[in-house]
């Protein structure tokens, strides 16, 4: 599930456990206990994943409602006044007793459901944004350089309107134990009151009007590695999990790819262009040039992950082929819009492809083919032409149609509306470091270098 199922799960339980509070009365002390646990539960997963998604702390923490009272009365500073208000919600002046494993009363199952929810959602900016590290992959590097990052911070005011919704019923609630279980509880009631009275909801509001028309994070997934032994891929589901798994994996290992990894990555890319154009020679040049000219490269075969990665590309490579042409005349598009999500994650392939070959060439493992030398074998007259390998260059013809093949991927990101995170949160990937240097002729020159006219 992504981000976007998650945060719907989160929205729909506070809004259960909202309406549970008007309808259900108090039973006991344990299921008010549990209520109060994951209310505060709530805040603290939204408070996490705020600071997931804009690298740390805004601000120091407050130690007590009255210093973030000031804060919030503040002009500006949404973020910080975000923060240090969800900060704030968590604080009750007295401990309460853990809640049961097994919680099944109403609101406090739905409150715990959220919690569980919001959680799930800050696991997976982890896997992609770890506090204390670089960015674990090209979607972690497009948001810390800002993308998606404020419809997040609307999504998560929104889970904070929600629960604050919450907040304003909760006293009411507490009142209906009377007698020494409303005195037992007053300081939880009293954090509610605050968090209720408070510009916590004025600011959410603020910041979820900020987020409209901004790109979204919905479509996060965490970020899992490549696995063994691979599993079928049967959908676009399965395609879009095992290519970004592959994907991720060569970005954090750039100097583990090999030539098999940047063949069936750009037939991959040639694949999903030939299905996503019905063909069209126009739309498919760039990935066609990477295709042919990975297919001169070779090393030695991966072993380990990188076997797996390879793996990966391979099943997803072979669900593509068995599409036919005849599943694009689906009478209600279903086809051209599952080809459609593919097609916006090659941006992002392209530019993880292009960090491989160019660690692959610093390290001297790609080869290519060697001029022919004639030899006589023993006990012949005639003269053969022997071929062999060596280490591919940067200025061979291969390599620098390979290299601008695949910055041209880069640059072509889908225009329709399923856009991925990767097209929308960042519209043009980041470009590795000390990459490849691109041909002398023009990017945007029309005309095919000398390799496009080679492999002809």
């Amino acid at each position: 599930m992504t981000v976007g199922q998650w945060h719907n799960e989160a929205y729909q339980a506070l809004r259960a456990a909202a309406t549970a509070m008007g309808q259900r009365r108090v039973r006991n002390a344990a299921d008010i206990n549990a209520a109060v646990n994951a209310r505060a539960a709530v805040y603290a997963q939204l408070a996490r994943a705020t600071e997931l998604l804009v690298g740390g702390r805004p601000t120091v923490e407050v130690a007590d409602r009255a210093g973030a009272s000031t804060i919030l009365t503040r002009e500006g500073q949404r973020l910080t006044q975000l923060y240090v208000g969800l900060r704030a919600a968590t604080i009750v002046d007295r401990q309460f007793p853990a809640a049961p494993a097994a919680v099944t009363a109403e609101p406090a199952r739905s409150l715990r459901r959220a919690a569980d929810a919001i959680g799930v959602i800050g696991d997976i900016l982890v896997s992609h944004v770890p506090p204390g590290h670089q960015p674990r992959t090209p979607e972690g590097l497009a948001i810390r350089a800002g993308g998606g990052v404020q419809s997040s911070l609307a999504d998560i005011a929104r889970l904070a309107t929600a629960a604050i919704t919450i907040d304003i019923a909760l006293p009411g609630w507490l009142n209906q134990g009377r007698g020494h279980l409303a005195e037992i509880y007053r300081p939880v009631a009293e954090a509610a009151r605050w968090t209720a009275s408070s510009r916590l909801s004025a600011v959410a509001r603020e910041l979820v009007a900020l987020g409209r028309g901004q790109p979204p994070l919905h479509g996060l997934d965490i970020a899992r590695s490549p696995l063994n032994p691979v599993p079928g891929v049967n959908s676009v589901a399965d395609a879009l999990a095992a290519v970004n798994a592959a994907r991720t994996w060569m970005w954090q290992n750039p100097r583990e790819l090999t030539s098999i990894h940047l063949q069936l990555g750009t037939q991959l890319g040639l694949a999903v262009h030939v299905l996503a154009s019905d063909g069209d020679p126009r739309l498919i040049g760039g990935w066609r040039q990477a295709a042919i000219a990975a297919a001169d490269l070779r090393a030695t075969p991966p072993v380990g992950p990188a076997r797996d990665t390879a793996a990966e590309l391979a099943e997803v490579l072979r669900w593509l082929r068995s599409r036919g042409h005849g599943d694009r005349d689906d009478p209600d598009g279903t086809h051209a819009q599952q080809i459609s999500r593919l097609n916006s994650e090659l941006p992002f392939m392209a530019a993880t492809l292009h960090k491989g070959l160019t660690a692959a060439l610093q390290r001297g493992e790609l080869f290519v083919k060697a001029e022919a030398i004639l030899e006589r074998p023993a006990g012949s007259l005639v003269y053969r032409a022997a071929s062999g390998w060596r280490p591919a260059a940067r200025s061979d013809d291969v390599v620098q149609d390979l290299a601008r093949a695949l910055v041209q991927g880069q640059d072509v990101g889908s225009q329709g509306a399923d856009r991925s995170l990767s097209a929308m949160a960042f519209p043009k990937p980041p470009r590795p470091r000390n990459s490849v240097p691109e041909p002398s002729w023009s990017r945007t020159d029309p005309s095919p270098g000398r390799g496009a006219q080679r492999s002809r």
